[in-house]
C-alpha cells in the first residue's frame, strides 16, 4: 500500500485509518469521538427475563455508559487473567461486562465456554461483510468460523439471518451486509 487514499478501504467510522487490528486504546479513541453506532442495548432485556448476562467491551467508557444508561448501580473488580476490569451489576440482575483486551487472555471461545453451563444459551451475533472492500469493523465471520472456534464444545444452531444493509453500510462502499444470529449450547 502506497498510502494513497484510493488504495485504502474506508472503515465504519468514515475515515481511512487502518482498523484491521484495533487495540483497546483504538476503541477508547472511537468512544471518545462518539463513534459508537455499533453500541446496541441488546443485553438488558435478557437480564430482565432472569438470564445471567456476560458481555465484553474493550473501552471502559462503553462499560460505564451501559450501566449509566440503564441507571443501574455497579461495582468494578480488577481481572487476574489480564489487564482489565469486570463491571458487575449490584442489583438483582446478573450482568457482568468484562473490560479488557480479551485476545491477550486466549481465544474468544476459550473465554466464553468456561462461563457456560449445561443450561446456558449463548447468543452470538455475527456479520457477513466483504472486507476486501470495507476495512471494518465489523469483520466477516462465517458459520464455518464459528464452528471452528466453538464446535468442539458446543452445539451451534443458526436461529436468524437478516439483510442488515442500510445507508450506513452503503457509505462503506458495500453492496451487501448480512447479520446472522447463532444459539450455542454446551454439548
Amino acid at each position: 500500500m502506497n498510502g494513497h487514499k484510493q488504495d485504502r478501504k474506508i472503515n465504519q467510522f468514515g475515515d481511512y485509518e487502518d482498523t484491521s487490528n484495533m487495540k483497546p486504546e483504538d476503541w477508547d479513541y472511537r468512544w471518545g469521538k462518539s463513534q459508537t453506532q455499533f453500541h446496541m442495548p441488546k443485553i438488558h432485556p435478557l437480564a430482565d427475563d432472569g438470564h445471567d448476562v456476560v458481555g465484553l467491551e474493550c473501552a471502559e467508557k462503553g462499560c460505564r455508559e451501559f450501566f449509566e444508561e440503564q441507571d443501574m448501580p455497579y461495582t468494578t473488580e480488577n481481572l487476574t487473567e489480564c489487564e482489565g476490569k469486570v463491571f458487575k451489576a449490584t442489583t438483582d440482575k446478573k450482568i457482568a461486562i468484562y473490560c479488557c483486551d480479551f485476545f491477550k487472555i486466549s481465544r474468544y471461545s476459550n473465554i466464553i465456554t468456561p462461563t457456560m453451563h449445561k443450561d446456558t444459551v449463548y447468543l452470538l451475533d455475527s456479520f457477513l461483510v466483504d472486507n476486501t472492500v470495507f476495512g471494518g469493523p465489523p469483520f466477516n465471520c462465517t458459520e464455518d468460523d464459528i464452528k471452528k472456534a466453538f464446535g468442539s464444545q458446543t452445539d451451534i444452531k443458526k436461529i436468524d439471518e437478516r439483510d442488515a444493509f442500510g445507508k450506513w453500510q452503503e457509505s462503506w462502499g458495500l453492496k451487501t451486509f448480512v447479520e446472522e444470529l447463532y444459539m450455542l449450547k454446551m454439548k
